[in-house]
């Protein structure tokens, strides 16, 4: 029996019906206890439907074999049971058979529950650490992008405060400059005017004293 097929058993009942080849299909197997109670490593915008990889697969079921103790425990009444996936009988049928066979050798009912707990704790180790390295990537590839971000959100808030700060001293400056030279032009005008009016009264005078006096 392959590994693959071995896990898919471990964690999902009617395993063999499981099509992991197939991206595009979601798995529609219920969640376990244990699924349920893993914390989320770390918050998304997005909601993800995982699928079932067979590269994990693989990765977790070698920690099973690695760790498996001699003798018939859960892990060989698995493989028995899978390996009888394409007799016609009732699953009830399926672990009462491999039961009685693997009792010849000393498998017991306490003995495959105990087994089962430690096989489902190193799955549980393998998910914190799976987690935990999640969380670490997380940190360093997601939540620093994230913190630029505000970073820059609130450099161009203070930027949208100063340019409109600046803007408002421009038309400020613009109002006082336009104020200002109109004093200054009609100064102009009025020093203008008013040079215009004796220089032509003293013109006026020339002629008169060229016309008066002989």
């Amino acid at each position: 029996m392959s590994k693959s097929g071995f896990l898919k058993g471990l964690i999902f009942k009617g395993g063999e019906n499981q099509n992991t080849d197939d991206p595009g299909k979601t798995p529609s197997s219920p969640k376990t206890n244990a699924d349920q109670a893993s914390p989320q490593s770390f918050t998304s915008t997005q909601t993800v439907q995982g699928i079932v990889d067979n590269k994990f697969i693989d990765v977790l079921t070698s920690v099973i074999e690695e760790n498996n103790q001699p003798g018939q425990d859960y892990f060989e009444f698995k493989q028995a049971v899978e390996n009888m996936n394409s007799l016609s009988m009732p699953e009830q049928q399926k672990f009462q058979t491999v039961y009685s066979v693997l009792g010849l050798q000393g498998c017991t009912k306490e003995g495959l529950l105990l087994s089962l707990d430690k096989y489902v704790q190193l799955i549980q180790k393998e998910k914190e650490h799976f987690d935990a390295e999640m969380d670490s990537q997380f940190q360093s590839k997601v939540q620093v992008k994230r913190d630029e971000v505000e970073a820059a959100k609130n450099e161009l808030t203070d930027l949208t405060k100063r340019i409109q700060e600046l803007n408002s001293r421009i038309l400020t400056l613009q109002q006082e400059a336009g104020s200002e030279e109109m004093g200054l032009r009609a100064t102009e005008a009025n020093f203008q005017a008013s040079a215009d009016v004796v220089v032509n009264e003293m013109l006026g005078d020339k002629q008169k004293i060229t016309t008066f006096i002989q």
